[in-house]
């Protein structure tokens, strides 16, 4: 544990506290949603990508971790995917691009964008972002991707707008390619300038989020999208626009500062769990929610669906802190449980 680097686990478990909420809205949370709470939930997503792409560069620079290693792990991350729809969102697999998916092609594409100089990099993520508004007028934005239940093969909403898969994929799934691949692809970026400077709790890091907060949240109010609900689902990144990608990346930087500044404190050790093992802890939430809560307390009102959010989340850190303490104990654990229980 103590090559970790914490200010990326605090990171990446706040990026799962605050999924939590948005994922369990969907099912269980009346609508209309609150509008401040629809924004709640909105980072989490960007966040939890850009850091994945993070990983690659830093494990892959300071472990030597191949290509190999990254399309084995990318394979694995797909394959959890495939599981979710099936067994959790009772879909066929592939179809509206679940965040894992994305992930997973983000891995080893990663890996050889790494090998790319920083002008091109820096090209290709600003254009990933530029064209995301351009392809989402020419190809369409679905209301809501298509979804086939498994095994009927029935649909399970029908829209006039639909699209087809191949569309999901590239511009309106749930985590499609333009923009969600850029945001894995800049955390290559951002991993290069950790390795450099050690920290991004310097002031040349929170003037630029600051700068890229405010430009993104004023061009955004200006053009702020359709600001769809899929199902219930509320975060305002359907779809995501010029506006919100800006702003996600300034809070994102404004969230390493900060932590940066100041990762001693104490309130950030439950997030830091959490961090620590990711991945188990979104199949464990989605599974929970799914299988025990909603079948028990589905459409409840705010109040009652804060106390249930918040119930939800200290059993998930209960059982982050348990998991540490297992892996302490067992050391040798074999490649899939360390995969699957963050390495």
């Amino acid at each position: 544990m103590v090559d970790r680097d914490k200010t990326i686990d605090i990171l990446r478990g706040l990026a799962i506290f605050t999924m939590i909420a948005a994922n369990m809205a969907g099912p269980m949370l009346v609508e209309p949603h609150p509008f401040l709470f629809r924004f709640y939930g909105s980072f989490a997503a960007p966040l939890f990508i850009l850091i994945s792409g993070m990983m690659v560069a830093l494990t892959a620079q300071t472990k030597g971790h191949n290509l190999k290693y990254f399309l084995v792990r990318g394979t694995l991350v797909i394959a959890v995917g495939a599981l979710i729809d099936m067994l959790i969102w009772k879909i066929y697999p592939f179809t509206t691009v679940d965040v894992l998916y994305l992930i997973g092609i983000s891995l080893p594409l990663a890996y050889l964008f790494l090998r790319l100089n920083t002008r091109s990099q820096w090209l290709i993520v600003i254009s990933i972002f530029f064209f995301t508004p351009f392809l989402q007028n020419i190809f369409g934005y679905a209301d809501y991707p298509s979804e086939f239940l498994f095994p009927s093969g029935v649909p399970s909403i029908i829209i006039e707008n639909q699209t087809n898969i191949l569309n999901h994929w590239l511009v309106d799934g749930w985590f499609p390619i333009f923009p969600w691949l850029g945001f894995s692809l800049l955390g290559v970026i951002l991993a290069d300038l950790r390795l450099k400077y050690k920290t991004f709790g310097g002031s040349v890091f929170f003037l630029t989020g600051i700068l890229l907060l405010m430009s993104g949240s004023i061009i955004w109010y200006f053009y702020p999208g359709k600001f769809l609900t899929r199902a219930g689902y509320s975060e305002v990144f359907y779809p995501p626009t010029p506006g919100y990608i800006i702003s996600a990346v300034g809070l994102i930087v404004l969230l390493f500062f900060i932590v940066d500044y100041k990762h001693s404190i104490i309130a950030y050790n439950p997030l830091q769990a959490l961090g620590e093992s990711a991945l188990f802890m979104y199949i464990l939430h989605l599974s929970l929610i799914e299988y025990v809560i909603v079948p028990i307390w589905p459409e409840e009102n705010f109040q009652k669906f804060l106390l249930f959010y918040i119930a939800l989340s200290l059993l998930l850190i209960l059982i982050a802190y348990g998991l540490r303490f297992f892996k302490v104990k067992w050391r040798s654990r074999p490649f899939i449980i360390r995969f699957l229980l963050g390495d």
